[in-house]
Formats: structure tokens, sequence, C-alpha cells
């Protein structure tokens, strides 16, 4: 594959940008809502809400993420939008079952999750479920199109609707709920874009195994944001105390900002990561892989170690005064941070191959191993969600390369018998 030239590359560039731009947005707006919740109603008033975020980040990795890289990845290979318009219906029919059996996980456990036996929470939970497909949707399809910059600017108006809404709510002097019901609005978002609406009448191309491609990536990328975000919502049901609850929900939500920026870089990765691994250009995916685990390693190490020294400072800067957790805490979720950054772009790579069956192995190793942790008796459960999230990377993320070589591998023995 040769390189691109000069214009291709500025091209590349101002796509990169516009998707950085709307997913610092995203991110900063995100923080911003966060942070007026905090400050208006308290640590333990503003519990609520840190679980149905934590559904709500479920929600995205279930269905925005996994039906955004699809829509990407099968427009690359098919040169068409045929299979999508076909699969549109079933996309709608797994959404709205998935997003009502969360919907009733979270009623049956109101009391434990929520601290309330109002329904309005569960309802908030199927409202964000139905929304995160719609989302997806939306980012895939401009991006498949090549409309780089309107894909930044849904990503970065997403969280900036959630934040004017709760700006409303709290000069309203509403209630919490009311500030959870926030949360619903974003996906309104897609009527700027009334276009994504209309796709291509192609014929829709066969064997691309449309369930069993979003069920693996799906399944793989839910235990990732599991890792990532469930944090939360597991201390609240082992018994940590609500400030606790919302200190590693702060935590989280600090360090998770690369993260946040990465997810909309990785609208423009796609394309070309399947049009590499389609070309059978292994060398330069090769060069990729290593390059990942050298800097991977290396940031996972600094970011640890900064955390730990000036973490517990920047949360309460951000959050307010008392709401950071102990220094290793922060410290350790920090350095998993970095981890959760580097599996990413290796899910991404994986992604690229069609070969996301691996990916769901690689995270259901790390799920398994970080159960064992939680139910281990007598872990005090801060440091046993701790734990279980740091462990979940590193053992995800060494699956996943072992695979992604071993494919390699194949790839290239097959180009040359």
């Amino acid at each position: 594959m040769t390189s691109p030239s000069p214009h291709r590359r500025r091209a590349i560039a101002a796509d990169a940008g516009a998707l950085m731009v709307g997913s610092v947005v995203n991110g900063l707006a995100a923080y911003v809502f966060v942070a007026i919740g905090t400050r208006t109603y308290g640590a333990d008033i503003f519990a609520p809400v840190s679980v149905l975020w934590t559904f709500w980040a479920l929600s995205v990795a279930v269905f925005t993420f996994p039906i955004q890289h699809w829509i990407i990845r099968t427009v690359e290979v098919d040169g068409n939008e045929g299979s999508i318009r076909v699969a549109v219906a079933k996309l709608a029919a797994i959404n709205l079952s998935v997003s009502l059996a969360m919907a009733v996980i979270a009623g049956v456990w109101r009391s434990t999750l929520f601290g309330s036996g109002s329904w309005l929470w569960p309802t908030l939970v199927l409202a964000v479920g139905l929304g995160s497909a719609i989302g997806g949707y939306l980012r895939g399809v401009l991006a498949s199109r090549g409309r780089f910059a309107a894909t930044g600017a849904a990503i970065g108006s997403e969280n900036l609707i959630r934040l004017v809404a709760a700006i409303v709510v709290v000069a309203s002097g509403k209630s919490i709920a009311w500030y959870g019901a926030a949360l619903a609005v974003g996906p309104l978002v897609t009527l700027a874009w009334p276009s994504v609406l209309r796709l291509g009448s192609e014929a829709a191309h066969a064997g691309h195994r449309v369930g069993e491609f979003l069920g693996g990536l799906a399944g793989g990328v839910l235990i990732a944001q599991v890792a990532l975000n469930a944090g939360p919502a597991v201390l609240a049901a082992l018994g940590g105390a609500p400030a606790e609850v919302t200190g590693i929900f702060a935590t989280l939500a600090l360090f998770r900002a690369p993260y946040l920026v990465a997810l909309g870089l990785a609208t423009r990765t796609t394309g070309p990561l399947t049009a590499m691994v389609v070309s059978g250009d292994e060398g330069r995916l090769r060069t990729l892989r290593k390059r990942l685990v050298g800097t991977g390693l290396g940031g996972a190490v600094i970011a640890a170690t900064a955390g730990w020294i000036v973490g517990p400072s920047l949360v309460n800067l951000v959050f307010g005064e008392g709401v950071a957790p102990e220094a290793w805490v922060v410290g350790a979720v920090a350095g998993g941070s970095a981890l959760a950054l580097i599996a990413l772009i290796e899910i991404l790579a994986l992604l690229a191959r069609g070969a996301t069956a691996s990916i769901l192995i690689a995270w259901t190793g790390g799920l398994a191993i970080a159960v064992a942790i939680l139910v281990t008796p007598g872990i005090d459960p801060l440091a046993a969600v701790v734990t279980a999230f740091v462990v979940t990377e590193v053992v995800a993320l060494v699956g996943m390369l072992a695979a992604d070589a071993r494919l390699a591998a194949q790839s290239t023995r097959s180009r040359t018998t």
C-alpha cells in the first residue's frame, strides 16, 4: 500500500481534527454535566444519576459503538449501503429487546441501585438504551459517507444537548430525577441530519453475518465498558458508602478523557484498518501492533504514577472538595484507564479483521477473573472493585494481542500458498 499524497494527508488530518474537536467538546460537556450535578445536589443525592450514567455507558457499548463501526466497515467492504438498509429493522428489534431487558433489571433492583422505589429510573434506563442505537446509526452513516466534520459535530452536540437540559433543570429548581432525565435527550441531535434516514437502494451483499459480527463485538465492548464504567454500580451493590460511589464515579469520569477522545478518532480509523486487512498489508499492521504494546505499557506506568501523586487534587478541583477517594485508588484507576485506551485500539484492529469472536473471548476471560476477585470474601468493596478493573484490562489486552498476532500469521500463510 502506497503512502497517501500530501493532499490526502491534509484531508485525513482535517477529518481527525473535526472528530477530535467533537470528542473533546463531548467529553467536556460530560464533565460539566457531572460537576454541576455533584455541586448542586451533593455526592449522596447525586448517586442515582451515577448509576443511571452507568446504564447509559453500557448502552453505548452494546449499541452505539458496534452499530457505528459495523456500518463503517460494511460500507468499506461493500462500497454501498445496501446491507445497511436491509439490516435496519433487525437492529431496531434487537435494540428494543435488550433495552427492555435492562429496564426490567433496573426495575427489579431499583431500590438497591437508585435508592428509590420509583419506576422513573427504570424508564430512563429504557430511554437511554433506545437512544444509544440512534446515536450509533447517525454516526455510522455519516462517517461511512466520508462526512467526518458532520460526524464530529454530531458527537460533540449530543452531550451539549444534555448539558443544556441539565442547566435548565437546575435553574428551574427541579429534583435529581429531572437531572437524570436530561441524559435521555441527547439523541435529539439526529434531527439535524435527516439525510441519514435515506439509505442507498443497492442490493445487499451476502456473507456479512450481521448477528454474529455485532454479537461478538457488542459482547466484547460491553464487557470492556462494564470494566471501565460499572465501578459505581458494582460498588453500590457491594454495600459501598454513597460518597465512595460518587468518588469512584468522579475518578473514572476524569481519567476517561483520553478514552472519550479516542472513541471519536476511532470513527476515522476503522475504514483504513479494514482496507489494510482486505489488501493483506500485514507489514503495516504488524508495525502498528508493536508500537501499541510499547507505548501502552509506558503510558500506563506514567498515568498510574501521575494519578497517585496529583490525581486526588484534580478530582477535587473538578468535582468539588472531598469527592476524591484515596490516592492509591486514583492512581490505579488512572493506570487502568490508560490500558483501556490501548485495548480500544486493539478492539479496532480485530474488528477490521471481522474477528469479533476473538474480542468477546478475550474480554470474557478478563471478566471471569474480575468476578472471582469481587466474590472473594473479606476484601474491602472499594479495593475489590478497583483491583477487578485493572486486572480485567490487563487480561483482555493480552488476549486480544495474542489473537491479533495469530490471525496475522494465518493471513500471511494463506496469501503465500
